[in-house]
C-alpha cells in the first residue's frame, strides 16, 4: 500500500468536525483500528503533520469508519471528504487560476498534483472531446473503493472550480483495477469527467 500526505488526513478529520461534531469524531475514533488510533494520536489527530507521509491504510481506515459510523455504507462521504479536501490548501491566486482553465487543461496538467499527495501510482490523462475528459490512475497500490471514492469526491470539486456558474457536471470510476494489456500494462482505475461544455 501507498502513502498519503497528511493534509488528506488532516482535512478528513475537519470535515468529520465540520460535519458531524465532536459526538461523530467520537464515534469514528471508537470504531477506527488501534493501529490508526495510534498514528492519529490521542487527540484526533494531534500527531499527524500535513507534509508528512502516512500509511495509505489510515486514511482508509478514517474514511471507511466515518462512512460507515455517519453515513450510510455507501461511500458517500468519501466522495464528500474528497471534495471538501479539494485545494483546501492552495492561495486564493492558485484557485482564481483555475477559474480562468478549461477542465481539459485542468485534468491534463493534475499529474503534478496527483504526485502532491500520493507517492504511487501514475495519473494519466487520456485524449478527450469537448465536455469530457478522461483519466487513468496505473500502479496504484492504494486503488481500494474508498480511495477512489475520495478521488472522484476531489475531481468532481475541481471541476467545479473551471465550470461557470449554471454549468452542470458529473464524474464516475467506470474501471477499477482493469487490466487490458491495449490501455495499458499495468492495472488501472479510470475516471469520466463530463460537463456542459460552455
Amino acid at each position: 500500500m501507498g502513502r498519503i500526505r497528511g493534509a488528506s488526513i488532516l482535512g478528513t478529520m475537519e470535515f468529520l468536525q465540520a460535519t458531524f461534531g465532536d459526538d461523530g469524531v467520537r464515534r469514528v475514533r471508537d470504531g477506527l483500528s488501534a493501529d490508526t488510533r495510534t498514528v492519529l494520536g490521542r487527540e484526533g489527530a494531534s500527531r499527524i503533520i500535513t507534509t508528512g507521509w502516512y500509511d495509505c491504510a489510515v486514511l482508509i481506515d478514517l474514511t471507511r469508519v466515518m462512512d460507515e459510523v455517519c453515513g450510510n455504507g455507501d461511500l458517500a462521504l468519501a466522495r464528500a471528504a474528497g471534495r471538501y479536501v479539494a485545494f483546501q490548501d492552495v492561495n486564493r491566486f492558485f484557485l482564481w487560476l483555475m477559474r480562468l482553465a478549461a477542465p481539459t487543461t485542468l485534468f491534463s496538467r493534475s499529474a503534478s498534483v496527483f504526485r502532491n499527495y500520493h507517492d504511487c501510482g501514475t495519473y494519466v490523462a487520456e485524449a478527450g472531446a469537448e465536455g469530457r475528459a478522461t483519466i487513468r490512475i496505473e500502479d496504484w497500490s492504494s486503488a481500494d473503493p474508498v480511495m477512489c471514492a475520495r478521488i472522484e469526491g476531489w475531481m468532481a470539486r475541481a471541476l467545479e472550480l473551471t465550470l461557470a456558474r449554471g454549468q452542470t457536471s458529473s464524474i464516475r470510476e467506470d474501471a477499477h483495477l482493469r487490466h487490458d494489456p491495449a490501455v495499458s500494462p499495468h492495472r488501472f482505475c479510470r475516471y469520466i469527467a463530463e460537463w456542459q461544455a460552455g
